[in-house]
């Protein structure tokens, strides 16, 4: 190992010397040694030892990161501490949950053993301890907790008493987003380290963690990857299944939990396409003994819902008893006619009007309708900033935008990103808005540019008028194209890696290299210190600015999964900050070029204002596009959504309208969805 460590720092410490020697060499031999010449002499031999120096802080920092243990116990703690706070959003207030019960649906083969023939909410951890192999399929209709199940799941095995370090973390995953084109494992890498990075879990760590089978995948809705109307062949569902079928460990099949609607699950295996080695439950509907005590442990005035409980009594069979057969229905109807007046906290109405509606439907829609702005009133933080009808036209607008929306490897029936929001707009429209954008925007700054320089300084206003001139046709080029790039970000704990911090001292490092040539060529005209330094100056911007922007930034293909506002917040941010570098670095390239050569610096400041603004322009067109793209849809979006869209989907999801799934909003439930599409006005 340490031989391994050593041989080759001790080979590059060889190179450097030599080379650093020949160098100086040539430098005193040929030039005139003087100033700058003479210091780059004396610090040439210098760079082995900083390199060696370098060197051994990276390996120090790369054992320090192999510490898998300690990652997969982090990971765990923030999966508990984010899905807690999921289940409570789900649950609602009280935290009053429905004991629901399940039963084992047998398939014709590769069954799992260990299963029992029922089970229930509260012994669901006991019940997936026992599969052999751990692989379990939850099904059961729509509202029926498919998602609460598998919460409790992941929850309770973070939680059970016998767990242990090596005991793999349960990390949920929606399916919507997949491309089954991409294989599973490097799939689940790429979700894990776009979900935890902020915990210090890099593509590697999560490549590490799924290759070694240290995560649990707990995939949720595999009945959202298609729509009913896709050929059975092109089904990414049955795709997904197949990569499931060909997930194995060294032991056999590798522990995975699915969730799907009983309908789709159904018409998957029909086609003889199952999850193979692995236990299938069903949900039972909530009895009429359960609904009465949730609905009574839900009021704050149990007496009010005797005559809906008398109801589940007299006849379980009947309209209301089974419109209410489920939690989802009955957390509609808890929420809905607890409503009080915000004056008089009078009950704005009875819970006995149920007993009027005459079909399931009728009891739906009547729910439904009530739901959103009941829960809307009901939201501790900003209970009058968003009015129910506005609620109701807004979230109708973004569901209407999603049932357009066909399933794709690529887009999501149920997703709602905010960087792919804005053909909701019109595509044409907003790819022209963003366009005219750019050429206002480029032609002010050109025109800025060039009306200082006078007309003898031909040189100086040939080469500004090219630069501006590429610079517009980019501008403009780049925004009209109907493809838009991922988000990105800054990532600056890459430094704290070694692999970073090489690559960025290599980049650095070329464009020293390069700008030491271009500045011995330059010096054959101006002079060899002026020519070194100017040389030296640029080469350094480039390798700086180049390393910055290579190493410190990556794509997104999802975000953490407490806030998917985080995308279009860092792509902007990371726009407008390379903007910043490089307007100082404009600025500074052109002050020590009128000094050094043009042989004046007037109007410093005002200068250094124009380019950092100039820069901010350049990166938000060059570099930003997603961010910049979301900004235009909301000037071309303006009275069907909010200004501030992110906000207010935030607080919808705070009020239990919607939900949160990785870089995506997606409807509280399916069901929510579909009303509001038929239902665009209260």
């Amino acid at each position: 190992m340490t031989r391994s460590r050593t041989r080759r720092p001790a080979a590059v410490y060889a190179v450097l010397q030599a080379v650093t020697v020949m160098l100086a060499l040539w430098l005193s031999k040929h030039f005139q040694v003087a100033r700058l010449a003479a210091t780059l002499v004396a610090l040439a031999p210098t760079l082995p030892g900083a390199y060696l120096t370098w060197a051994a802080y990276r390996d120090d920092r790369r054992e320090a990161a192999a510490d898998t243990d300690a990652k997969v116990k982090t990971l765990a703690g923030v999966v508990a501490a984010a899905e807690t706070r999921q289940r409570a959003q789900l649950i609602g207030p009280g935290a009053h949950r429905i004991d629901v019960t399940f039963h084992q649906r047998t398939e014709p083969a590769n069954n799992a053993s260990g299963a029992a023939a029922h089970g229930r909410l509260t012994d669901i951890v006991s019940y997936y301890q026992n599969l052999r192999p751990a692989r379990l399929v939850i099904t059961g209709e729509p509202g029926a907790g498919k998602t609460l199940l598998a919460l409790d799941l992941i929850l309770g095995l973070l939680t059970h008493p016998g767990r242990t370090d090596t005991d793999p973390v349960p990390v949920r995953f929606s399916l919507a987003g997949w491309n089954t084109e991409q294989p599973l494992q490097e799939w689940l890498a790429h979700q894990v380290h776009e979900q935890f990075r902020d915990q210090g879990i890099t593509l590697a760590d999560a490549t590490t963690l799924v290759n070694g089978y240290r995560l649990l995948p707990v995939l949720d809705g595999l009945d959202e990857m298609d729509t009913d109307a896709t050929p059975a062949g092109r089904r990414r569902a049955a795709r997904a299944l197949e990569q499931l079928n060909g997930y194995q460990a060294p032991t056999g099949s590798a522990p995975v939990v699915l969730t799907c609607r009983t309908a789709q699950y159904e018409d998957l295996a029909g086609l003889d396409l199952r999850m193979r080695e692995a236990a299938r439950i069903q949900l039972n509907d909530v009895s009429p003994g359960q609904a009465a005590a949730y609905l009574t442990a839900r009021s704050t005035s149990p007496t009010r819902w005797q005559p809906v409980i008398d109801t589940f009594t007299t006849a379980p069979g009947g309209t209301l008893a089974r419109s209410l057969a489920t939690p989802w229905r009955l957390n509609l109807a808890a929420t809905a006619y607890e409503e009080r007046h915000p004056d008089t906290l009078a009950y704005l109405r009875e819970p006995d009007h149920l007993l009027t509606l005459a079909s399931p439907s009728a009891v739906r829609d009547h729910l439904l309708a009530r739901y959103l702005p009941a829960s809307a009133r009901q939201h501790p933080t900003r209970p009058n900033h968003y009015r129910p009808d506005q609620t109701h036209h807004w979230l109708a607008a973004l569901a209407a935008h999603l049932a357009t929306t066909t399933p794709t490897s690529t887009a999501s029936s149920t997703d709602i990103v905010l960087h792919q929001l804005w053909p909701m707009a019109g595509t044409r429209r907003v790819r022209t808005a963003d366009t005219l954008l750019a050429a206002l925007l480029t032609l002010a700054f050109t025109t800025l540019i060039l009306s200082p320089f006078s007309p003898g300084s031909q040189y100086r206003h040939l080469f500004s008028a090219s630069v501006a001139v590429l610079l517009t046709l980019g501008s403009i080029w780049r925004p009209s194209r109907a493809r838009v790039p991922e988000p990105q970000r800054f990532q600056p704990e890459r430094l704290r890696s070694p692999t970073h911090l090489r690559r960025l001292a290599r980049t650095i490092a070329v464009g020293l290299v390069l700008g030491l040539v271009f500045g011995l060529v330059l010096g054959r005209g101006v002079g060899l210190v002026l020519g070194l330094e100017l040389g030296l100056v640029l080469g350094l911007s480039f390798g700086l600015t180049h390393g910055l922007l290579v190493e410190l930034v990556e794509h997104l293909n999802d975000a953490q999964p407490t806030d998917p506002r985080h995308p279009v917040q860092d792509d902007l941010a990371y726009g407008l900050t390379v903007g910043l570098i490089l307007g100082l670095i404009l600025w500074l390239s052109g002050w020590l070029m009128d000094r050094l050569v043009w042989g004046f610096s007037r109007g410093l400041a005002s200068k250094l204002a124009f380019m950092l603004v100039f820069g901010m322009v350049i990166g938000l067109y060059w570099r930003s596009g997603a961010g910049r793209r979301y900004l235009v849809f909301l000037l071309c979006i303006r009275g069907r959504l909010p200004w501030r869209l992110g906000t207010f989907l935030n607080w919808a999801y705070e009020a239990g309208l919607l939900r949160i799934s990785g870089v995506a909003y997606q409807f509280r439930h399916r069901e929510l969805q579909d009303w509001l599409t038929a239902h665009p006005t209260p």
